[in-house]
């Protein structure tokens, strides 16, 4: 089910333009489907606009929100023009996103594959002019703003999806992860049967086997580096493998020993490193060369087993954490050795660690009540620079994307809103209070906004006002405790999910409110609730065996597009490129769907 209330005053959610059959048009402005052309001459409001210079134009249009140019585009053939020739309503949706998450929006596209390009659009429209006129500016710098608007308005125009099942990947034993490459060519699988499979994306869009990494006990996950071209396995048999590809095959590079199981691995946002953590006491840092082999180069040993284990964004940090209550932060030198800084203490078990995005503080959330904020000096070395103190567990902290910010989550039944003053030490400027332990806390991709979860069944979201303060928006009600609370990339949405069976989907207005777009309903207690990487659409698993997608419809609500039947541990996951899914379909195998247009 969802909302019938006109809620076409979200922010970033207008009624979307349809797509001509060419970029090369200069069309006129579109209203609810009509073609519409208006003289300048009687448009004088925007008479001072057209006489502007364009430099100066392009930089107003970066104070307007997205619905604004839309109204703007339908009332002067003039800025219609304009905004078509310097693709503006492109640049400005892509803007909402933070520089972070364009990136790998970025990184996604396959943008030397020409070919690949066309399958990522074939699915959702016959059109071939428009598919090769949004090709044609592969090569350009806003091409990832092209790209993506454009698949996501044609996404929009379908109110159901065909699922269509591409492959099947069969193991012998439990299936426990399923995930894609950044770019959605290629898929692996983690099972108790010992192996995982690799698959790849043919040319003409079918999937087919591309290596099998066996190991002598179950896999329980397995990984791709952020470049695709590197995938990782940890084992129970205490190890982990690396293989990578050459020359399109995929060989194995690296076997790393513990003696004991790994809990844990992951690569570094560059992809030229790796650590392994293990129950072992142990965490191993290795090291993509040159030459393209891979070398342990240092082995961390705590005196308890190490449960946790991040790289900074920068891929030149490292922080550990073991169940011996200390973390761990090393750093890389110019010489490619990695260098221990510093240890950080708690009387009782670190349930979190982080960097913040400018990779220059750490922030550890322990079951002794506090939060301990160590930062990196001039010189190199870091220092302890505010403990934050609550009344229980803290379950979580976390910084903003600018780094100015952090906000904690704890069973005292608060969560704690802090900010980095310019003398160095960081002060609360909100407490966030719940019935119930705040289970956790995160901000949305801009920083301005805080959603919390807490075992009070309930979800708040804070937002924070142009004075700097915090201002409680809404408070989200499940019948049961949530599972999570998720912020769109583009920061407009909330979605929660809650073990009610049911998902809401929250919007944010133009006049900082946020209101209820959509509720998901499933039979049984939800698994997760994500959003895709463009924002555009939401896919929920629960436990009564069915994922659901939803996704925006070109007026700007929320409606269901496809429902896919799952069982098993491994999530239901969406790819990248939008339109494939993966979903386990018995607890020892799984099937890739493609998603495309309802004929």
């Amino acid at each position: 089910m969802y909302s019938d209330v006109n809620h076409s005053d979200i922010v970033g959610s207008p009624s979307l333009p349809p797509l001509s059959s060419s970029l090369e048009e200069e069309p006129s402005g579109v209203n609810a489907g009509r073609s519409v052309t208006v003289p300048e001459k009687e448009i004088e409001k925007t008479a001072l606009l057209h006489d502007l210079p364009e430099e100066l134009t392009l930089k107003i249009f970066r104070f307007l929100e997205l619905r604004d140019i839309i109204s703007l585009q339908q009332v002067s053939t003039h800025l219609n023009r304009f905004i078509k020739n310097e693709y503006v309503l492109e640049k400005t949706w892509y803007r909402r996103f933070s520089s972070p998450h364009q990136y790998q929006l970025k990184k996604s596209l396959p943008v030397k594959d020409k070919e690949q390009l066309r399958n990522w659009l074939r699915p959702f429209t016959k059109d071939q002019g428009l598919v090769e006129s949004l090709i044609k500016h592969r090569k350009a710098v806003y091409f990832p703003a092209l790209f993506h608007f454009a698949k996501a308005r044609l996404m929009s125009q379908y109110e159901k999806y065909n699922v269509d099942t591409e492959a099947v990947i069969a193991h012998e034993d439990r299936l426990n992860s399923a995930n894609f490459s950044p770019d959605g060519s290629h898929l692996v699988t983690a099972s108790d049967d010992a192996t995982a499979i690799i698959y790849g994306q043919r040319t003409d869009g079918t999937w087919a086997k591309k290596g099998v990494i066996s190991h002598q006990g179950g896999v329980r996950s397995a990984i791709f580096s952020a470049d695709g071209r590197h995938v990782v396995t940890a084992s129970w048999d205490h190890t982990a493998k690396i293989y990578g590809q050459v020359d399109g095959a995929w060989e194995e590079m690296l076997i790393i020993s513990h003696d004991n199981d790994v809990t844990s691995i992951i690569f570094s946002a560059d992809g030229c490193h790796l650590v392994t953590a293990s129950k072992d006491k142990t965490a191993k840092i290795i090291v993509l060369e040159d030459d393209g082999s891979w070398e342990e180069k240092l082995t961390i040993c705590h005196s308890g087993w190490v449960h946790l284990a991040s790289f900074s964004d920068d891929s030149r940090h490292l922080v550990t954490v073991s169940y011996d209550n200390t973390a761990k932060i090393f750093c890389l030198r110019d010489d490619g050795s990695w260098e221990e800084k510093v240890t950080i203490s708690h009387n009782y078990l670190i349930r979190s660690a982080a960097f913040s995005a400018d990779s220059s503080c750490v922030v550890t959330a322990s079951i002794d009540e506090t939060v301990k904020i160590y930062g990196q000096k001039i010189d190199g070395s870091w220092e302890e620079e505010s403990i934050i103190s609550h009344d229980h567990w803290v379950n979580s902290a976390t910084f903003s994307a600018d780094s100015r910010h952090l906000v904690t989550a704890s069973n005292d039944k608060t969560g704690k809103i802090c900010v980095h003053r310019d003398d160095g030490s960081w002060g609360e400027v909100a407490a966030i209070s719940h019935k119930g332990n705040v289970d956790s806390a995160a901000f949305s991709p801009d920083g301005r906004h805080v959603v919390t979860t807490s075992s009070d069944k309930t979800a708040k979201i804070l937002s924070k006002k142009d004075d700097g303060l915090w201002e409680e928006k809404r408070t989200i009600s499940h019948g049961y405790g949530i599972r999570s609370a998720t912020f769109s990339p583009d920061d407009c949405h909330v979605v929660t999910a809650g073990n009610d069976g049911k998902a809401k989907i929250y919007g944010l207005k133009t006049d900082g409110c946020w209101v209820e777009k959509a509720i998901i309903s499933h039979e049984a207690s939800l698994k997760t609730a994500t959003f895709s990487v463009d924002g555009c659409l939401v896919i929920t698993t629960s436990m009564d065996g069915t994922a659901k997608i939803y996704g925006q419809w070109a007026n700007g609500s929320w409606i269901e597009k496809a429902v896919v039947t799952h069982r098993g541990m491994a999530k239901t996951v969406l790819s990248a490129d939008g339109y494939h899914l993966v979903s386990p379909f018995l607890f020892d195998n799984l099937r890739i769907y493609k998603l495309s247009m309802k004929n």
